[in-house]
């Protein structure tokens, strides 16, 4: 398994969904989305020290989910792990005989995982149609380069916590929309003028919140 959700109705439904399967969960590679651990019975989960800490009190996915709760309430799986079996990035993993390369995210906290089997690779946020949060112009230019390192390894599966599986023409697609991105957040002055500038860049993507929070975190006023 590799990431859980937020909201308790969601893991619920993950976790019938993988009962339904009729085979042994023997593990599960937990980063940006441990929450409603339990739901999935007494399983191995797996984590880098990075993603563990984050996890804990004042760490970054702690203080989301406290937001989350605040905001939704009882609806949230609030749940986090507080041990993890520790990998490290650069470290492939066998799970039921399948192998698990742990790969670097931009932010350093969390993880991606490549499934070289399928020619595959999980990020947590992706999405040729989703905006990204993006705190710092030195985070979006390491999601480029990190992106075009995709390219050269010719993924054919993208995998992402924030979108529907896509083929390699979403790499591309997303290198094109953080280039923008980048341009815009070196130019603007202002969020709004920012958020207008991404919106008519980009009219049809989703996930406007995650907009306004780059935007927050980019600009001072």
């Amino acid at each position: 398994m590799i990431e859980s959700t937020a909201y308790k109705e969601n893991v619920q439904a993950m976790a019938d969904y993988i009962k339904s399967l009729n085979k042994n969960l023997v593990g599960a590679l937990f980063s940006y989305h441990p929450n409603g651990y339990k739901s999935y019975g007494d399983i191995k989960i797996y984590a880098t020290q990075n993603a563990l800490k984050s996890w804990q009190d004042g760490g970054s996915v702690s203080n989301l989910t406290k937001s989350f709760v605040q905001a939704s309430g009882e609806k949230v799986a609030a749940d986090l792990p507080d041990k993890a079996e520790i990998i490290e990035e650069g470290q492939t993993l066998k799970l039921a005989g399948i192998e698990f390369k742990i790969l670097h995210e931009s932010d350093g906290e969390g993880y991606g995982v490549e499934i070289p089997a399928i020619n595959a690779v999980y990020r947590h946020m992706m999405g040729s149609k989703t905006h990204n949060i993006l705190p710092a112009i030195p985070y979006i230019e390491a999601e480029i380069k990190e992106l075009k390192d995709y390219q050269a390894k010719n993924y054919s599966l993208i995998l992402t916590s924030h979108h529907a599986p896509e083929g390699k023409n979403a790499v591309s697609e997303k290198i094109s929309y953080l280039e923008k991105v980048l341009e815009l957040a070196k130019n603007c002055k202002t969020r709004e003028e920012f958020i207008s500038g991404v919106k008519a860049a980009f009219p049809d993507y989703n996930g406007e919140a995650y907009l306004q929070m780059s935007a927050g975190a980019l600009f001072s006023k």
